[in-house]
């Protein structure tokens, strides 16, 4: 019996620390913002000069900003020869100084100087059948999740099936361009699909999509990230926690946290299926355009069904909520009350426990982060972007 009250009062003593751990704070005032605007601010990366390279996906534009003189300087051009980039998306940092800038559309990669200068080219290769290639994609690396201080890239397999039923599961690869060798480093488990549709590709080949190309809005769904050392960092929605990846399959999970589930309204529904039919930001995938091998081959374009929706939200919504910072920091922006326009952002510590709450200003999210520094992006009343930079807290 006094074991009992014993270790009842450590693990009451143990939850009473973390809860005096953690720390409630509000990014109010930023320490700088780039007058410039943008239309939408993709990807950051903080250069060892100080000075930012920026994606805007829809401007199809990479730009090197200097915040201390407020100017930015564009870096390459649109196209698709040398120094060129048909649609810039991911910035990978790499141990030299320079920038491996994602061009899904032309499946490669430019290199970009330490001095914002635009380099080589790099294909990206097709990972081999051993190492779950063949699921992977249908050319060229799959959904890039994060990359590591040595510049290896880590990525999954599709949500979707070229055949059969849609996946339980991604496999989760890493690509050494260096040593040019993929590893598995585990696999994460899908949320449960909504309707899905089967779509012809010509050629005898075709493809099951669902709503949003995927499980129900809102769905409780595991999702993942990468911290500066290559430790992959795991989050999970039911229960609520963060988890470090030791091995294929194996997790250290930190404590669960509360949390009580929000209902999803109708007015929320419609404003979320309205934006995606308006092909508004944020709103979730209608249409996707890829290229395909075997079959008909050539470039072909997918019309999704209608976003579902769960009948509440799950703690946060979808692989985009989830940040890793170099340090290992994991940033999960929470769900929150329609239409609160508030966001907050769960951080949790490299034991996977929650240690302090961040909340920003309206209409703004985290894009990056820098040496002591977290960029944010504030959407003004025109949805025109702004980059700010914050001291991390």
């Amino acid at each position: 019996m006094r074991t009992s009250r014993v270790v009842l009062q450590l693990a009451f003593l143990g939850a009473a620390a973390q809860a005096a751990a953690q720390t409630k704070t509000t990014l109010a005032k930023p320490d700088a913002e780039f007058p410039e605007s943008f239309t939408r601010v993709t990807a950051i990366r903080e250069l060892p000069s100080g000075k930012v390279l920026m994606t805007d996906a829809s401007d199809k534009v990479v730009n090197l900003l200097d915040f201390a003189s407020g100017s930015a300087t564009k870096v390459g051009r649109e196209g698709k020869g040398p120094g060129e980039y048909a649609l810039p998306t991911l910035l990978v940092p790499l141990p030299d100084g320079s920038t491996l800038v994602q061009d899904p559309v032309s499946n490669r990669f430019l290199t970009i100087s330490p001095d914002g200068k635009p380099g080589d080219l790099v294909d990206i290769p097709q990972p081999p059948a051993g190492n779950g290639g063949q699921q992977v994609m249908t050319r060229g690396l799959g959904v890039i999740r994060g990359f590591d201080a040595r510049g290896r890239i880590y990525f999954e397999g599709p949500s979707f099936s070229m055949e059969g039923p849609p996946p339980d599961s991604v496999v989760l690869l890493r690509w050494d361009r260096v040593k040019t060798t993929f590893d598995t480093v585990g696999y994460r488990t899908l949320a449960k699909a909504g309707a899905t549709t089967t779509q012809s590709l010509g050629g005898g080949t075709s493809i099951r999509i669902g709503g949003g190309f995927g499980a129900k809005m809102f769905a409780p769904t595991e999702t993942w990230g990468v911290a500066g050392d290559g430790s992959v960092a795991r989050v999970f929605p039911n229960p609520y926690r963060v988890g470090w990846m030791n091995g294929p399959g194996k997790v250290a999970l930190g404590p669960a946290v509360p949390y009580t589930p929000i209902k999803v309204t109708e007015a929320e529904k419609k404003e979320i299926t309205d934006a995606a039919k308006n092909g508004t930001s944020g709103a979730p995938a209608q249409r996707v355009t890829f290229s395909v091998t075997g079959g008909g081959g050539g470039t072909q374009t997918l019309q999704a069904p209608p976003p579902e929706f769960e009948d509440s939200k799950a703690p946060y919504n979808g692989a985009g909520a989830v940040l890793v910072a170099p340090e290992g920091e994991v940033w999960v922006l929470r769900t929150r009350v329609h239409p609160d326009p508030i966001p907050t952002y769960d951080v949790f510590n490299r034991a996977g426990a929650l240690v302090k709450s961040v909340s920003l200003n309206a209409k703004s999210r985290v894009v990056g982060f820098g040496k002591g520094a977290v960029y944010v992006v504030r959407n003004d009343e025109d949805d025109l972007q702004y980059l700010q930079r914050y001291k991390r807290p």
